[in-house]
């Protein structure tokens, strides 16, 4: 899709740079946002199991913030279409997390650290497509791949960070909830850095109903979505690969030290991750997006076999979080990358929302599905199912990616 196809531009300056002002201060406001859940996500399955919660109210938890969160994701494109006000809107939305996300020390019941996890995914799912739409209007659009893949990056290098402190504060003996608590500072950073973001003046499109604005998305963009939304289905959280870590380390060591190793390898997943971001969208230039990111999908089914037939062996759960992150470094960055490819300029927020409230559904019915399927079934049930419906997912995509010029 051309420029003029997309089209007019939904501010009237944009810049001849990829790495602007706004690029960076919300790529640093995502680093410091990850480093403050980051740290919280792998001490949630320790947290969960000191509350009497197993694999069940985990994936439960986890799918079910996805899923609330799904509507605030739609309304936050809608509003990244219509408002003048991105800025202050997408930084309240950092900060909220921010708060929330470190609350859950505070928590007595399964259910309160449920409500806080939704809480804070429904703040961090409102930003996101915000977000996206500041990062697309402030780069030239030969390089949007590039700020996305730079954002993504040290929005993982934000996701190293965290890790690394719960892994060190564990080290040192101090308690799960003391460990969470400590992530207030890094998540109001995260809302403070949107001070620096830039917002010029622009028009926006007059208000219409959602139904309309949804029959008016290109079909390139429909059935891209549809194959997303059916990998989504399977593409379970990575607070469940920890689980796997846990499970497989605590006969081994015992289940401190576990702890300790199972967030040392989601901080190896994470440094990863942060390593392959950018330098995989770069390439992406010449590879193109849609096509890199059928492969991504294609590791993430690797994933799900290994877990399917070897949940119990160490180095194989090590090796899943290794593939699990080149997927992920992918995944994220390119998907916007191509939605932004595929929805006129008007309405890219939504197209953006559209897309992050499928992927949020998917999330719900991924980790509640695999967690239950493993706690009531077994890992052979929960990971082979997943694996099956990535590569439905696959199917889908793979005839939408082949077709594009740029994909």
């Amino acid at each position: 899709m051309t420029d003029a196809e997309r089209g007019a531009p939904s501010s009237p300056r944009r810049s001849t740079t990829w790495l602007t002002r706004t690029v960076m201060a919300v790529s640093i406001a995502s680093l410091l946002s990850d480093a403050c859940y980051e740290s919280i996500i792998p001490l949630l399955p320790a947290f969960i199991a000191s509350l009497g919660g197993g694999a069940l109210a985990l994936g439960t938890i986890e799918g079910l913030a996805d899923a609330l969160a799904a509507g605030f994701k739609l309304w936050g494109g809608q509003l990244a279409d219509r408002s003048k006000k991105r800025r202050v809107l997408a930084g309240s939305g950092y900060l909220a997390v921010g708060i929330f996300m470190p609350a859950i020390a505070f928590a007595h019941s399964i259910l309160g650290v449920g409500a806080l996890r939704a809480a804070a995914w429904l703040a961090r799912g409102f930003r996101s497509p915000i977000r996206d739409t500041l990062i697309v209007d402030d780069t030239d659009p030969k390089f949007v791949n590039r700020a996305f893949g730079f954002q993504r990056g040290l929005d993982t290098v934000g996701a190293v960070i965290g890790p690394a402190i719960a892994m060190i504060l564990l080290a040192h003996h101090v308690a799960v909830a003391t460990a969470i608590a400590a992530g207030f500072i890094p998540g109001v950073l995260a809302g403070l850095a949107y001070f620096f973001v830039r917002e010029g003046p622009r028009s926006v499109p007059p208000r219409a109903p959602l139904h309309l604005a949804l029959s008016g998305m290109p079909l390139a963009f429909k059935r891209y979505v549809i194959g997303a939304g059916v990998f989504g289905l399977g593409n379970f959280s990575t607070t469940l690969l920890v689980l796997a870590a846990i499970h497989a380390l605590t006969p081994v060591v015992g289940i401190g030290p576990a702890l300790v190793f199972a967030s040392g390898m989601y901080l190896g997943h994470n440094v990863i991750s942060a390593s392959l971001s950018y330098p995989l969208s770069v390439a992406s230039e010449r590879l193109g997006v849609g096509r890199l990111l059928v492969v991504a999908f294609g590791l993430f089914v690797a994933v799900c076999a290994i877990l399917a037939f070897a949940s119990t062996s160490i180095p194989a759960i090590a090796l899943s979080f290794a593939i699990a992150a080149i997927a992920g470094s992918i995944i994220e960055p390119m998907e916007a990358t191509l939605a932004s490819e595929l929805v006129p300029a008007a309405t890219r927020g939504t197209g953006f929302g559209v897309l992050a409230a499928v992927n949020g559904i998917g999330d719900f019915v991924s980790s509640a599905g695999a967690g239950a399927l493993w706690q009531l079934s077994g890992p052979l049930a929960a990971f082979g199912a997943a694996g099956a419906v990535c590569l439905g997912g696959i199917a889908l995509v793979a005839p939408v990616v082949w077709t594009l010029k740029r994909a």
